[in-house]
C-alpha cells in the first residue's frame, strides 16, 4: 500500500508494518496523507509542548511546524508493536529552510483505535537543535 487516502481508514495492518507506513507518510510533509491516519479524538504531544487535543489542533500543529522545515526523514533504530500500541525510536533528520541537515534523536508511541486511526500520538524530542543558529 502507498499511504492512505485522505478520509480513508488507515491499513488494518497488526504486524510492525503499519508503523513502518505511518513514518513514511510522515516524511513526505503531506498534511491530508498525514492526518487520514488520526482519528477525531487524536491526542498529540510534541516535546514540552501542551497537549493538543483532538483533529483540528493537531492538522494545525503540523501546519505550522512543516512550515519552519523543508524535509524531514527518519532513521529507525528500533521499533516495538504490541497489539494497538507501537514505539518507534528514530533518529530524524530534518531540513532546515536554509537547506542546513540537523539530526536528533526522537521516539514515539503511537497507539491505533479498533478501526486503525490513531488516538495517541506522543513525540519526545529535543527542538532546540533544529532552531539553533
Amino acid at each position: 500500500m502507498d499511504g492512505i487516502a485522505t478520509g480513508s481508514a488507515p491499513p488494518a495492518r497488526t504486524d510492525e508494518g503499519w508503523l513502518a507506513d505511518f513514518f513514511r507518510d510522515a516524511d513526505r510533509l503531506d498534511l491530508p496523507l498525514l492526518t487520514g491516519w488520526f482519528g477525531e479524538d487524536i491526542d498529540l504531544r510534541i516535546a514540552n509542548m501542551p497537549p493538543m487535543l483532538g483533529l483540528p489542533a493537531a492538522e494545525e500543529a503540523f501546519r505550522q511546524f512543516w512550515s519552519t522545515i523543508k524535509g524531514m526523514s527518519h532513521e529507525v533504530q528500533q521499533r516495538i508493536v504490541n497489539g494497538r500500541d507501537g514505539m518507534q525510536l528514530s533518529i530524524v533528520t530534518y531540513t532546515r529552510l536554509d537547506d542546513r541537515s540537523v539530526a536528533v534523536p526522537v521516539a514515539s508511541h503511537l497507539r491505533r483505535r479498533p478501526d486503525g486511526r490513531l488516538d495517541r500520538l506522543w513525540i519526545y524530542i529535543d527542538l532546540a537543535p533544529l532552531f539553533a543558529e
